[in-house]
């Protein structure tokens, strides 16, 4: 589903200098860069950050977030190797978890969990 048909409620954001240019609507890490896959994250982005600025990264609440394979409501979701969302595994970092289902390349709007 299109980014303009989803509404999301950010509770915290904070500011962390980006470590590269950062797409908008995708985890960070707490480095300021892009998550790797399977990674915890501690923000997602909700415009296009550029390397060095402060970006500022919803931390708690509901965000979209691109995705980056078929996600279903209620999957645990994690990041991928560049920061879009995709289902958890056993093994992975839960970031937050779907509230609404996407396809591949769409945005799914997700509870943030700490």
């Amino acid at each position: 589903m299109a980014l303009n048909n989803k509404t999301y409620d950010p509770v915290q954001v904070i500011t962390k200098t980006a470590a590269e240019d950062l797409p908008a609507f995708r985890f960070v890490s707490h480095l300021g860069s892009l998550c790797a896959s399977d990674t915890k994250a501690i923000g997602v982005t909700e415009t296009n950050w550029l390397a060095n600025e402060k970006a500022a990264l919803v931390t708690l609440g509901t965000i979209a977030v691109e995705s980056s394979t078929v996600i279903n409501m209620g999957d645990n979701i994690t990041a991928d190797s560049s920061g879009k969302a995709k289902p958890a595994g056993n093994d992975s970092k839960i970031n937050g978890r779907a509230l609404e289902s996407a396809v591949s390349g769409g945005f799914t709007k997700i509870l943030l969990v700490p």
